[in-house]
């Protein structure tokens, strides 16, 4: 809503109303009212607003100046939010401006923004403005797009990193010199925008978490908060370093992007904890800050805020890298100079593991770090191991994962004492493979300033032993905050042996995804520019990959593994029909899945089926011309015909009866006992007239079921007209003899060698069908009836696009337009028919 002259609805002070006086040709003149311009006027009406809506703002009501904007959490409310805003503006008596209000809206601009009850994104026409924007050629064309950049900066990553090439050119003096960085960097800029990530709004209370990234030129943030095991991004901060901030330590400029942070977010670190991720220890940095004075006041400063240092896991470094934001790793310099100034107070401790039995091997490791967080890991062999072999996998794993932290000086605690006796020189090793190990294990101790190996209880050692037992178990299940590695082949074999069982397999997706993600490209310039290229038809949305299709807004990307689990869903499963390769690869197109292979792929699952093949049409007869019959509109002109004898069915059932609509080519159909009049008259009630209305064609051959006179009463009431196919001329009904084809193909393929359950499996052949896209309307059934495609299995089980995104108000809007859409669409597959 918007005040209508807003500042002109508040009295003047009448003794300053004579400082208003303004000289005109008829007399001098003062304001009676608050004029604009002047000084105070803005904070004036802040302030009178403020006071209005003292009771709402922040619970349903937010207001700047005259843009006020009612807010509510669901449409049911927000009838009475409004009537609670105009008894306000009743009481004071101030007016809007209808021609810049709108009422009921799911979402609008504010303050720049675009905002709805997803989150706040970047307002479209900024982002327009940008993408037409040409590449700067003056020193003011590049002070206004830093200018439009900064106005964006809460939506881009690591935003000054990203502009860096700008600032540099700003500072050649008074000329610019457009270098190919510049220009690379503003490309990257436009192409980053184009998918910039949708913000979300914190819940009051809730706990936030931030991630932090330094660089040798800016520091950077991102505030998120977590929603259905979901991190989704609520701010992004980024600070250009100062030329004495650039020769900071890696540990203080770590502390330094987090009082950035603060600062700049300081009413989201009042109002909510604040977990901060990182692999750096900040907080032993800022609790012990006697190496420098800027430490002890920043300590001081975030000491007012409720902030939690926690160490960034395995499990949590694969959910950032799986999160919309590019985000570096902490340098692990930072945990190695940590780890130095604070070696005469500290150890990082080292608890270690292993386990055989009949299901299999495994391991486990708990390394506790100097401020006493904890990593726990449990490590699961694809290779038969004895228990000390189990033992020394878990000795070399937990001594490769504490090298790769930073520890210089560790404690070890195992409660296998042939391990330690051997490390210690105390008991000899005889094995082969235990000799081997046991080299291994004295290589990587060797790599440690200081270490100690202790012998200790199993009881003592609880924890990983509990992770041994889970990794040697068969289960599948892991808890959240427990990293799990495969150890494909044992250590002592040199070559690449671990493997992240739950991280994203090398494929096709994996160069795309991580050019968009992170910006990584390949070495060779070649394929470099391939992928740029590629990559510009796919967005990454929840750590998932789309791409922009033509026939579908976003298909999801899947890897060949589950690329052959749809194909054979659609193809095999509850709602599949058999189809050829190219009607099954459409279908999977249809339903919202993508992969470069997809119609050789699917070709090659129809080719392999062995009920197709054992069932394949062997047509034999030359192609004629097509003679097609019309209908005018949807359910005006339906074919019915019988199917049968069918092999005996529960209840004595041998044949069906099938009526299809000439327009949709929608379905229907279902068993008969015996074939009577009656039993037609019944169906055609209760399949046809009772549920798509009287239609004004109905098309029979001339079976005494269709011939008789209670059918033609029934006709004659209803005023419908019903036609005969010509004797032995089976063409004038051919709608209905093609889907008889298909219902009896499909039937064959389902039932293998059990023929006389085909009455339960007919629903599902005419679900297949109803979700087949027909060759003569270039549309399923389905979608022609009702103008949404129906949700089949598939979907479900590998989560398509409107699965995974599903939002209940985006989805009853687009079932609206679908609706609005649907009679473009009939009229489209009604030429296409016809031609």
């Amino acid at each position: 809503m918007d005040a209508y002259s807003g500042y002109n609805q508040i009295k003047m002070h009448k003794p300053d109303e004579e400082k208003t006086a303004f000289t005109t040709d008829q007399g001098l003149y003062c304001y009676t009212v608050m004029p604009f311009g002047l000084k105070n006027a803005g904070a004036t009406y802040q302030r009178l607003v403020n006071k209005m809506f003292a009771r709402q703002i922040g619970r349903n009501m937010e207001v700047y100046v005259d843009d006020m904007l009612t807010k509510s959490v669901t449409a049911d409310r927000h009838a009475d939010d409004l009537r609670e805003t105009f008894d306000v503006l009743v009481k004071y008596g101030m007016k809007l401006n209808p021609a810049k209000c709108v009422f009921g809206v799911p979402s609008g601009r504010f303050l720049g923004y675009q905002v709805h009850q997803r989150g706040i994104e970047v307002n479209p026409e900024k982002i327009q403005a940008l993408a037409r924007m040409i590449s700067p050629k003056t020193l003011k064309d590049v002070q206004k797009l830093t200018g439009c950049l900064a106005s964006l900066s809460r939506f881009i990553a690591k935003s000054t990193d990203r502009c860096l090439p700008f600032f540099k050119a700003l500072k050649k003096g008074k000329g610019i010199e457009w270098n190919e960085d510049c220009e690379k960097a503003f490309q990257a800029l436009k192409d980053y925008l184009g998918r910039a990530p949708l913000l979300s709004k914190p819940e009051t209370g809730e706990t936030l978490y931030m991630y932090l990234s330094v660089s040798e030129a800016a520091t950077s943030s991102v505030l998120v908060r977590q929603e259905d095991g979901i991190q989704k991004p609520v701010y992004y901060t980024s600070k250009a370093l100062l030329p004495a901030e650039t020769r900071y330590s890696p540990a203080e400029k770590m502390a330094l992007a987090l009082i950035t942070a603060a600062r700049k977010l300081r009413p989201y670190f009042q109002a909510h904890k604040i977990r901060v991720y990182t692999n750096c220890p900040l907080k032993l940095i800022l609790q012990k800050p006697e190496v420098s004075g800027r430490l002890t006041k920043w300590a001081i400063e975030l000491s007012e805020f409720d902030v939690e240092y926690l160490l960034r896991t395995a499990i949590k470094a694969q959910a950032v890298a799986d999160f919309v934001a590019e985000f570096t790793e902490p340098s692990i310099e930072v945990a190695r100079m940590m780890v130095e100034q604070n070696k005469k107070i500290f150890k990082w401790q080292l608890r270690v593991d292993g386990s055989s039995n009949t299901h299999g091997s495994g391991a486990g490791v708990v390394l506790t770090t100097p401020e006493g967080d904890s990593i726990e890991c449990a490590l699961r062999f694809d290779f038969k191991a004895t228990n000390n072999q189990a033992e020394y996998e878990a000795l070399i794993a937990g001594l490769k994962i504490s090298r790769v932290l930073g520890a210089d000086e560790v404690e070890i605690f195992s409660d296998s004492q042939v391990v330690v006796n051997q490390v210690l020189d105390e008991y000899q090793a005889r094995d082969e493979s235990m000799i081997t190990y046991l080299e291994l294990a004295k290589e990587l101790l060797e790599r440690f300033k200081e270490y100690r190996i202790v012998h200790v209880p199993r009881e003592e050692n609880e924890k990983a032993d509990a992770l041994a037992k889970l990794a040697s178990a068969t289960i599948n299940i892991w808890p959240n905050n427990i990293s799990m590695i495969r150890l494909l082949q044992p250590s002592i074999v040199k070559t690449k042996e671990v493997e992240a069982v739950f991280g994203e397999r090398n494929s096709w997706i994996t160069p795309i995804k991580e050019y968009l993600v992170n910006d990584i490209l390949p070495s060779d310039p070649l394929k470099a520019k391939r992928l740029k290229y590629r990559a510009t038809r796919y967005s990454v949305l929840n750590g998932e990959l789309y791409k922009r299709g033509y026939s579908r807004a976003l298909q999801r990307c899947v890897g060949p593994e589950e690329a052959e689990g749809i194909l054979r869903s659609i193809h095999s499963g509850n709602c599949g029909n058999h189809a050829g390769g190219a009607s099954l690869a459409h279908k999977t197109l249809r339903q919202g899945f993508y992969w470069p292979t997809l119609f050789a792929d699917s070709k090659r699952v129809a080719a392999r089926c062995e009920a197709c093949q054992k069932i394949a049409n062997n047509i034999r007869q030359p192609p004629e011309l097509l003679q097609s019959i019309t209908s005018p509109w949807p359910f005006a002109m339906w074919g019915i015909d019988l199917i049968g004898p069918m092999p005996t069915a529960t209840g004595g059932a041998k044949h069906a009866i099938v009526a299809v609509d000439y327009f949709t080519k929608w379905v229907e159909a279902e068993p008969l006992v015996h074939i009577t009049e009656a039993n037609t008259i019944s169906f055609v009630k209760k399949n046809i007239l009772y549920r798509f209305g009287i239609p004004n064609t109905i098309i029979t051959d001339n079976g005494t079921q269709f011939d008789g006179r209670k059918f033609r009463e029934l006709c004659d009431k209803y005023g419908i007209n019903n036609y005969y196919a010509s004797l032995a001329h089976p063409q004038t009904n051919g709608q209905t003899k093609a889907v008889n084809k298909i219902i009896k193909h499909n039937l064959k393929a389902k039932l293998a060698t059990k023929k006389g359950s085909w009455m339960d499996k007919l629903p599902q052949v005419l679900w297949a069908n109803g979700t087949t896209e027909r060759g003569s309307t270039g549309e399923t059934p389905y979608s022609m009836a009702y103008g949404a495609e129906a949700v089949i299995p598939v979907e479900t089980s590998f989560s398509s696009p409107r699965v995974q995104l599903f939002q209940p108000e985006i989805n009853i809007d687009m079932l609206k337009c679908g609706l609005d859409e649907l009679e473009e669409r009939r009229e489209r597959a009604q030429i296409r028919n016809a031609a």
